[in-house]
């Protein structure tokens, strides 16, 4: 079956004064119909560069400088990376929805709540101001918004933190896209929110078979919610598997060090957490070789510091950017 969205070695660059900084570089992502796929990393790997290039959204000094996106819906592929900007208006909202990260931000404070579900659906579909009015109530009850009549009129600051997301969501599924992207949706809100959110997405996937590329650096909120699970480390893509292989067995350093710096509550008595050592390259001066070399406890291999790694299948499904990858399967 042909994947609904497939990222091919993508190259997203900002050139500044300091010079080309590589956000994105090569990454390679695939996403089935009606599957969750989550894209997990640090802050400042490229998760969130990745999200937005798909939409084309990189703005000056960024662009995308090579690779392609190939979105499939209704039998038909397009490149996203060369679509002309009418087949991107098309998508944007209507066959891709997008949930940001800060809702505050990304609601215009002008207008109420109500107006900007319904501008949605004027755009994508030939229906009436009145129409488009009754769709975007209709789209508060489906996120279960307390009292929907009175938030249609509401404006985004007369709301909470966790109101305001679900309306960010109802926007992002109001013309019934076959995907979401969903950038850190629950970053700022409290743990009870958070689960609430989460349990929404999950709820409006089974009902309506959206696929979902969930950015989080939430290991837990990954294991809860996705079918597979990709690591990013400065622009690339280090591991990927189904997400109880990835959990069950993970194959790459960087995700060894990120699974065992979780708190284990389960023992109160097991000591201080594990870190890992270091911090994250900025992308002007990504190390040569492995990217993680400078970090990683198994680097002790010359190719270590000197030759990239190829992103390759070490067992069945499961796929890992490291020279040590067989010694860590053993």
């Amino acid at each position: 079956m042909t994947a609904l969205l497939e990222i091919k070695d993508l190259v997203t660059a900002f050139h500044t004064a300091e010079g080309r900084l590589p956000a994105v570089d090569g990454v390679s992502l695939s996403i089935e119909r009606g599957q969750t796929l989550g894209l997990v990393g640090e802050s400042g790997c490229g998760k969130s560069v990745t999200a937005m290039s798909t939409l084309r959204l990189i703005a000056s000094p960024g662009r995308i400088e090579s690779g392609s996106i190939l979105f499939t819906t209704e039998g038909e592929s397009i490149d996203l990376v060369s679509a002309s900007e009418k087949q991107l208006r098309n998508v944007r909202g209507g066959r891709i929805g997008m949930i940001f990260q800060e809702p505050m931000t990304s609601l215009n404070p002008v207008f109420t709540i109500g107006d900007q579900i319904a501008e949605v659906v004027q755009l994508h579909r030939r229906v009436t101001r009145s129409e488009a009015r009754t769709r975007a109530l209709e789209m508060l009850h489906l996120v279960r918004v307390a009292d929907p009549e009175q938030r249609l009129d509401a404006y985004p600051h007369q709301l909470s933190g966790g109101m305001r997301q679900r309306v960010m969501i109802a926007i992002a599924l109001a013309c019934e896209p076959e995907l979401i992207i969903a950038d850190e949706p629950t970053t700022a809100l409290d743990v009870t929110i958070q689960a609430q959110i989460l349990d929404l997405l999950g709820d409006l996937r089974s009902r309506l078979g959206t696929a979902v590329l969930l950015i989080t650096h939430d290991l837990g909120v990954v294991a809860e919610t996705c079918d597979s699970v990709a690591v990013m480390y400065a622009g690339k893509i280090v591991e990927q598997a189904s997400a109880a292989e990835l959990f069950r067995h993970p194959l790459h350093p960087y995700t060894i060090g990120l699974l065992q710096s979780r708190p284990d509550l389960d023992n109160r008595d097991s000591g201080p957490l594990a870190t890992i050592h270091g911090m994250v390259p900025p992308p002007q001066d990504f190390p040569s070789g492995c990217r993680f070399h400078p970090r990683c406890s198994y680097a002790t291999l010359p190719q270590c510091s000197s030759e990239v790694p190829l992103l390759r299948e070490v067992i069945p499904g499961h796929f890992v950017r490291c020279h040590f990858a067989e010694e860590i399967n053993l």
